[in-house]
């Protein structure tokens, strides 16, 4: 059945611009995500996840879906960047903002942070998502359950081998469907402590009929038996209300084990009508959709690379090299109305943890407090094709979605903005020995959504 989500207006709207199809095999991808247990869904709220990624020279594609939990209700969250990638390992951070319904001033909020190691086999590591839901002036906060552990594998044909897989084992992959920008759809699939049934979680989005969007579905097919010769199928029919819509939904997965993979197929059709469900709207089909999983296990201690050769655009910056402080203060000053820094002033500095990540054209700092309870990260971007040096850079737009002009980002603490206006001021930028970041100081200011109200800080870092 069908993740028990509530659909935000912005989210179906943002995943009818991405598009599907069929993906291409230009660049190895990793598939998985997290599915905790096979037992079926209860009361109590568990996340699940799922990844994609796809290594591409110095930079590192990726995507994600989950969900994020206000109060009693729980909604649809995904993220998807482009990052830089030392061929071991990463960090993206990001936010959004989806409207709930047809109203303006109810919708919900969310940052997230996600690291990982990459081996030439399999990743791991794990994502931190909070937020905040406004609706009619009332703030909840989305904070249960944010961090999340995934593990994903490369995407590769597995060994033949025994046909039923061990107990509680989990696999990660994709299908041949693909979501946005080459990355594919995940799956993922956890064996029972019996190891006689299986249950999955995979993303699919349809096309439809009469009009030019698509239907998207996080699906988790119930614990499904495996039978003697590995194989296995699962068919159901369900019906879910949404705000503006009612769906009835058509899914089929199956498979078969074979050693450490597994392969099969998927397919989801759907019928959307109006909320009365008096009108059919439209009717939308995946097709018949293939996909493979290998069994998951974390990266490597010391990650190999996979086999990719250099990205040849000469807009990507330089690998990235991480950073640590020996002196570091950030400080900011939030107007009233501002979302980000809710009219307070901040100032971080030891105990507090900061970290670095720097190539000429790219510095992303991070910070947080020891209770992990106040997090931020700031990007500094040149524009594309260009590298950073001293003095002011204005009309900069949200990183990593800034092309042609100079990319900024500031948030955190659940908070993040979805489209941003800045200006920044680079006093010192110096790299050292092996082109390392070694003194950097800067200021900034920030509007979110077009807002009037700004964030003004500063960042003061020794390396």
């Amino acid at each position: 059945m069908g993740e028990l989500v509530l659909r935000a207006a912005v989210v179906a709207a943002a995943l009818t611009l991405i598009g599907a199809g069929q993906a291409s095999a230009q660049a190895p991808s990793y598939g998985g995500g997290l599915l905790p247990s096979a037992s079926p869904p209860t009361r109590a709220y568990t996340p699940t996840v799922g990844i994609a990624l796809q290594p591409r020279g110095d930079r590192i594609a990726l995507r994600f879906d989950t969900s994020i939990r206000c109060g009693r209700e729980s909604y649809d969250a995904v993220g998807r960047k482009v990052v830089p990638f030392d061929g071991a390992g990463f960090t993206a951070t990001g936010a959004s903002v989806y409207a709930i319904g047809t109203s303006h001033r109810n919708r919900v909020r969310f940052a997230w942070t996600l690291s990982g190691a990459v081996d030439g086999a399999a990743g791991s590591g794990t994502l931190r998502i909070t937020g905040v839901r406004v609706v009619n002036g009332r703030r909840t906060k989305c904070a249960r359950k944010p961090t999340r552990s995934w593990q994903a594998r490369l995407v590769a044909p597995a060994p033949p081998g025994t046909s039923m897989p061990a107990a509680r084992a989990a696999f990660g992959g994709l299908s041949d469907l693909e979501l946005a920008d080459d990355l594919r759809a995940p799956v993922i699939l956890k064996v029972a402590k019996s190891a006689r049934k299986v249950a999955a979680r995979w993303t699919v989005t349809a096309g439809c009929q009469k009009r030019r969007s698509r239907q998207h579905l996080i699906n988790l097919t119930p614990p499904t038996t495996i039978r003697s010769d590995g194989s296995f199928k699962r068919s159901e029919r369900f019906g879910v209300s949404y705000a503006d819509a009612f769906i009835r939904y058509r899914v089929t997965f199956s498979g078969r084990f074979s050693g450490d993979g597994a392969t099969g197929t998927l397919r989801m059709r759907a019928r959307e009508y109006s909320r009365d469900r008096k009108r059919l709207r439209r009717r939308c089909d995946s097709g018949v959709r293939s996909w493979s999983a290998a069994l998951l296990r974390p990266a490597a201690t010391t990650p190999v690379p996979p086999s990719i050769p250099p990205s040849p655009s000469p807009t990507n910056p330089p690998v990235a090299q991480s950073v640590v402080p020996t002196s570091w203060s950030l400080q900011m000053t939030s107007d009233a109305g501002d979302y980000i820094g809710q009219g307070q002033t901040w100032s971080h500095a030891a105990p507090d943890r900061a970290s670095a990540s720097a190539s000429p054209s790219l510095i992303t700092l991070s910070v947080d407090t020891p209770d992990a309870a106040t997090w931020w990260t700031t990007d500094f971007a040149a524009p594309p094709g260009e590298t950073l040096h001293t003095g002011t850079y204005t009309g900069a737009r949200r990183y990593p979605f800034n092309d042609g002009a100079p990319g900024f980002a500031h948030g955190g603490t659940g908070r993040g903005c979805n489209e941003l206006t800045a200006t920044f001021t680079i006093h010192e930028l110096v790299f050292g020995a092996g082109g390392r970041l070694q003194r950097f100081r800067a200021t900034f200011e920030q509007h979110c959504e077009g807002a009037e109200p700004a964030l003004r800080g500063s960042w003061d870092f020794t390396a």
